[in-house]
């Protein structure tokens, strides 16, 4: 999607567009600190609101296929270390790029930000500080997605554990730092073995080079024809780096703690865009780069995918407060992502081509749902965390009539519950429908994850019949939500809704990509 009068736009600013997304955010988490509680507040708002129309911009302005090397654009990079006295000494350095996939997950992010941003008027203790760490995981979110060399990929994946540690601890529930902590240490063990995963595969890439000298560059690594079995090894790790951010069974144990722990701000965030840089990692860092080993461990990514989303939906159906059940639908929609990855892992390189259009649905459709989930589960944590303010409990059991006390409350809490399972008329079951049509072509026996649906459509509509339309209780009181805290959610509605009517907005900017990646091209 590009438009000339958009691109003249970007080229004519000071500097480039990825660069400065990452510096507005970082300038202002320093402000925001300066400035005090209530100024922090207005200029975080101020740079949520700037970032997310530079994003759109920068989808209108920018084809899903660049001309730079690797079909990217806007590429920028820095070399942080020379490892050497020569030029061709290998190099630690930040490359940056977009193409239509990177450019889904940039909007994604700033938008999600920008709802918590609305959503944090209930922060009131150290405002300044809460702000600034805001700022600052806006910054290593974004830098996730643009990065095209796996040293500069892992400062800013590991970036973000350091403000969402602080958030979840300072600003939760309480046990909330133990939660912070279990947080930290799932998470920061899985990205030491996808280290140890990009050491492995720069030292092993000098022997693919034509001069022999080793790099860290995603899109280096994937022109030189690694042999499948150092791909393999590579794989192996980002699983278990974006396998615990995804996260999948069984490395998911830190999700439930922190999403009902951390406050709803940052459920936000770690449901709406920190799950999903484990889906990116997987398309970019596994399919994109290496797809012979993906390929290979394709079986087993299914199986742990349809597993995963099963046991999720069950685990929800179980839980009493409604935070958790969330975090636990949560789980169960990312484990859609990881079916369609290996779907296509399993399809790509098909002769038939009815195998390889279905590999095309799956993929796409993995890619809509990151996006789909990020919108609809965001809705999902703010309606749980209002229960909170309005009925002073999430418990389900405990709070009853909520359609006849809290009436707008209530209202967006159906919309958000129905499109949570899949209803037809919303995003998420055109993502669903894409994974599931492009995934029983090639595995007929992944139709088992039909089964996740019809326990999420149970549990949402049992919760719904608890909470919304049950007798009032009389002797608890129930207070209406105001309209202040009910404008994020509805205007997270408004994505929910349209991509449900026009899923093209975000297909037909992936669809490029993943034909290219389908037919084996490499720009």
């Amino acid at each position: 999607m590009q438009l000339d009068f958009v691109l003249n736009l970007l080229n004519s600013l000071p500097l480039n567009i990825l660069v400065l997304m990452l510096v507005i955010p970082l300038g202002g988490a320093v402000l925001a600190y300066l400035l005090g509680d209530k100024g922090a507040r207005v200029i975080t708002l101020v740079i949520t609101t700037l970032e997310l129309s530079l994003s759109l911009l920068l989808i209108l302005g920018t084809p899903s296929i660049g001309t730079d090397p690797g079909g990217m654009s806007h590429t920028w990079s820095y070399v942080l270390a020379r490892l050497g006295t020569t030029t061709d000494s290998p190099v630690f350095q930040i490359i940056l790029g977009v193409d239509g996939i990177s450019l889904v997950m940039v909007l994604l992010s700033n938008l999600v930000v920008w709802i918590a941003a609305i959503g944090s008027n209930h922060i009131k203790k150290s405002g300044n500080v809460y702000y600034a760490l805001f700022l600052l995981l806006q910054t290593g979110l974004l830098g996730v997605f643009v990065s095209l060399d796996l040293i500069g990929f892992f400062i800013f994946w590991e970036l973000v554990l350091v403000p969402m540690f602080f958030i979840i601890g300072k600003w939760g529930e309480e046990g909330s730092r133990h939660a912070s902590v279990k947080f930290f240490i799932y998470t920061h063990l899985g990205s030491a073995v996808m280290l140890v995963g990009f050491f492995y595969l720069y030292f092993m890439s000098a022997n693919f080079t034509v001069d022999h000298v080793p790099t860290f560059s995603m899109i280096a690594l994937r022109d030189i024809g690694l042999d499948p079995i150092i791909q393999i090894g590579f794989a192996l790790a980002i699983f278990m780096g974006a396998g615990v951010k995804l996260p999948v069974f069984p490395l998911h144990n830190w999700l439930p703690w922190a999403h009902v722990k951390a406050p709803t701000p940052g459920s936000v965030i770690l449901a709406g865009i920190l799950l999903k840089m484990g889906g990116y990692a997987f398309i970019r860092l596994g399919l994109w780069m290496v797809p012979e080993a993906m390929a290979r461990l394709a079986i087993p990514f299914a199986l742990v995918a349809v597993f995963t989303c099963i046991y999720a939906a069950f685990t929800a159906m179980a839980q009493t407060d409604m935070k958790s059940l969330v975090a636990y639908t949560s789980i169960n929609h990312m484990a859609w992502v990881l079916l369609g990855v290996a779907a296509y892992a399993a399809g790509y390189n098909s002769t038939d081509p009815a195998i390889q259009a279905a590999a095309n649905l799956a993929i796409q459709g993995s890619i809509f749902m990151m996006f789909s989930h990020g919108t609809i589960i965001s809705v999902m944590f703010i309606v749980a965390g209002q229960l909170k303010y309005s009925a002073g409990t999430r418990e389900i059991p405990d709070v009853k009539g909520l359609m006849n006390k809290a009436p707008r409350l209530a209202g967006v809490m159906i919309i958000a519950s129905l499109a949570a399972f899949g209803l037809p008329g919303f995003s998420g079951f055109i993502a669903e429908a894409l994974v599931i049509f492009g995934a029983i072509v090639i595995y007929p026996l992944s139709a088992l994850i039909a089964f996740g649906i019809f326990l999420t459509v149970g549990y949402m509509l049992w919760m719904l019949n608890r909470i919304v339309f049950s007798d009032p209780d009389p002797e608890k009181e129930v207070s209406e939500a105001s309209w202040s805290d009910l404008i994020a959610p509805i205007l997270m509605l408004i994505p929910v809704i349209l991509l449900g009517i026009w899923p093209d907005l975000v297909l037909s900017i992936v669809q490029p990509v993943v034909e290219l990646m389908l037919t084996g091209g490499i720009p």
